[in-house]
């Protein structure tokens, strides 16, 4: 059986429901179902979750999606060098580290800006992949929308900054951890406000703190890559000192500083955020404090609750399952599948369901 002929059988012709409509039906969940291939990765659907003890299905979790840097050979070193899957579970997150592509003297990547790190050109789909792997888990997974949360470090702190960019009305916050923002901000186009963390050491070898180049290819300092996100956030680009405290083992005091960016137009959607550590070198070594203090911003930064009128499930996603709710209850007067509240579940409200996809 094809998906039309799934579809003709879920939305009998004698069920009064137009042709036009279950073929629009039938496009939109044809859509959903779709993506491209990305050799050599592990499919988007089969990435490993770990979800921390006590899962309830019935309760939705906070997700933490972990993007590793440019890693020669294997990224399991990033257990060692930067572990936070133990603290995502007992701080109650469903955790992922996908891996990225690898390229042709097989160091892992993400295809994230012009600078970083597509070496030979390749030109992976990396954001549509993440996508469909974020599909994938919410599918499985009672994953909270309000709590999508992004860390990545150096290729992968360039990649949250694209996804910042491309996917703003999704995550709830990304940080990047000595990576940097598109060299042209024009490349850069988000359409919602998002909760952004720069971390970043001043003695950088690698991502220097000012900027610097990658090849011939050029890269944004710490400074002017969260500033872009306090401007696009409506917040000041005078940062203010928020405090310090020892993030990094290797130092022997509180060698990193909080720098807030105040005043943004809605706080509850987005801000922007540094922290400075200085004498820092590119691999923060997180203490027990800085994992802490990590993961109390990913507590204290979520998408504000929104109300969706074309949610008609109130799952917060706009999507197929509240397609099909609508093609239940066609011609009904149902209340919860009446969007447009005139009486009758018709083809407007599945049309404004349709014009609604995505999370609210």
């Amino acid at each position: 059986m094809n998906l039309f002929e799934l579809i003709w059988g879920i939305v009998p012709l004698e069920s009064g429901m137009p042709r036009f409509v279950a073929i629009i039906s039938t496009l939109v969940i044809m859509t959903t179902c779709v993506h491209a291939d990305w050799p050599g990765q592990i499919p988007p659907d089969e990435v490993p979750v770990y979800v921390p003890d006590g899962y309830d299905p019935e309760q939705p979790m906070p997700l933490l999606i972990f993007l590793h840097g440019y890693s020669p050979l294997t990224t399991a070193w990033y257990n060692i060098l930067l572990p936070l899957q133990d603290d995502a579970a007992d701080r109650g997150y469903i955790f992922v580290k996908p891996d990225g592509s690898q390229d042709a003297i097989g160091e892992f990547y993400w295809n994230a800006t012009d600078a970083c790190c597509d070496m030979f050109g390749n030109g992976p789909d990396h954001v549509g992949y993440l996508m469909a792997m974020l599909e994938s888990i919410k599918s499985s997974y009672n994953i909270d929308p309000r709590r999508i949360h992004l860390i990545g470090h150096s290729n992968g702190g360039f990649m949250c900054h694209r996804m910042a960019c491309e996917h703003s009305d999704l995550f709830a916050s990304v940080v990047s951890i000595s990576g940097a923002m598109w060299y042209d901000e024009s490349l850069c186009n988000p359409t919602k406000p998002i909760h952004v963390l720069q971390i970043h050491g001043t003695l950088d070898p690698v991502i220097f703190w000012l900027g610097g180049l990658i090849g011939l290819t050029p890269y944004p300092g710490a400074n002017t890559s969260i500033e872009y996100w306090a401007s696009h956030n409506g917040c000041s680009t005078e940062a203010t000192f928020g405090g310090s405290f020892d993030l990094d083992w290797l130092t022997f005091f509180d060698e990193t500083s909080r720098w807030l960016y105040e005043g943004c137009d809605d706080g509850e959607a987005g801000s922007a955020e540094l922290w400075e550590i200085f004498g820092g070198r590119h691999f923060p070594s997180f203490t027990d404090e800085g994992k802490a203090v990590l993961f109390d911003y990913l507590d204290a930064h979520s998408k504000p609750e929104t109300v969706c009128q074309a949610d008609v499930n109130d799952d917060l996603w706009i999507d197929v399952q509240d397609v099909l709710e609508v093609i239940e209850d066609w011609e009904t007067a149902s209340d919860s599948t009446d969007v447009n509240e005139d009486g009758i579940v018709d083809v407007i409200d599945l049309l404004i369901v349709i014009d609604g996809w995505g999370p609210c």
